[in-house]
């Protein structure tokens, strides 16, 4: 039986992609950007979202690809609309990839390959040409144009990162496949912004798994500010959660409590030595990739 510290660690190397996906993940990076410049002339492309930031977990679905454009290439600028815009993204993935249906979403348009799985959620983006690195993106919902800068996401992420000792991101994957298991009713964005600054309060104990702590502290203190307003990191953008729904903060909160609670009677059995009483316990709720043998 192994210890709970034993157990994290093989599960924390278990949502960790595969070499193969990486591979094939860049590489149909590289054919979504070639199509799409030659149908609309995007400068440059980012790999951005949780797989640019080193949070995405396996199975490997939907890549934030994020096409940086001049506002005057293709016709583009104040004289178009977000949603316009889009569905000429929409319709030249579909002209590039035949028998592909592309889905338009609120900020981005959204194509599937079969075989691997693997789809791109494609986020044009204007360049700012006043200020580098600021991007304008669309928002349908709103109706306009908000700024991005996902660079300064994934240093901020990075930033967090080292500030926990490389240990945030391996938690963030574990937090994310809690919240797939629980129907997904926190936005996983909103999930590792506030993990950005739970982390700072975290202060492990040296007998039990820093994992299971990271773990308990991270569901306890989301628990408690879920409901709090969570800014944007690059401070351009509206505040993370405000497009979800109070119905589904409410539920998310009540997932954590709930997690929280479970969570501190495993940190007790793994301090009275039962390993097993306290592995079961984290296989609850973090489904059957947790080893308890």
């Amino acid at each position: 039986m192994p210890t709970v510290a034993q157990a994290f660690e093989q599960f924390m190397q278990g949502l960790e992609l595969h070499a193969g996906e990486e591979r094939e993940a860049k590489r149909q990076e590289r054919n979504v950007f070639d199509a799409m410049r030659r149908h609309l002339g995007p400068r440059e492309s980012i790999l951005s979202g949780s797989y640019g930031r080193s949070t995405a977990i396996r199975p490997l679905h939907d890549i934030d690809l994020f096409l940086i454009f001049t506002a005057a290439a293709g016709g583009t600028g104040d004289a178009v609309g977000p949603e316009a815009f889009l569905r000429r993204v929409k319709q030249a993935l579909e002209q590039e990839f035949p028998g592909k249906q592309a889905k338009l979403q609120n900020r981005s348009v959204n194509i599937e390959f079969s075989g691997t799985g693997i789809g791109f959620d494609v986020v044009p983006a204007l360049e700012d040409p006043r200020r580098p690195g600021i991007y304008w993106i669309p928002d349908v919902r709103k109706g306009d144009w908000i700024q991005s800068n996902p660079r300064k996401h994934i240093e901020v992420c990075d930033v967090a990162n080292a500030r926990a000792t490389q240990r945030l991101k391996p938690l963030i994957k574990a937090i994310k496949r809690w919240n797939q298991l629980q129907g997904k009713p926190v936005p996983s964005f909103l999930l590792e912004v506030m993990a950005y600054s739970g982390i700072d309060s975290f202060r492990p104990a040296s007998h039990l798994s820093v994992y299971a702590q990271g773990m308990a502290h991270l569901y306890q203190f989301m628990s408690e500010h879920i409901m709090d307003q969570w800014p944007e990191p690059a401070g351009l953008g509206p505040p993370v959660n405000s497009g979800v729904g109070q119905t589904n903060l409410v539920q998310g909160q009540q997932r954590l409590s709930g997690a929280t609670r479970k969570a501190a009677q495993a940190l007790e059995l793994e301090r009275m030595g039962d390993m097993p009483g306290a592995n079961a316990l984290w296989r609850e709720l973090l489904g059957p990739d947790y080893p308890v043998r």
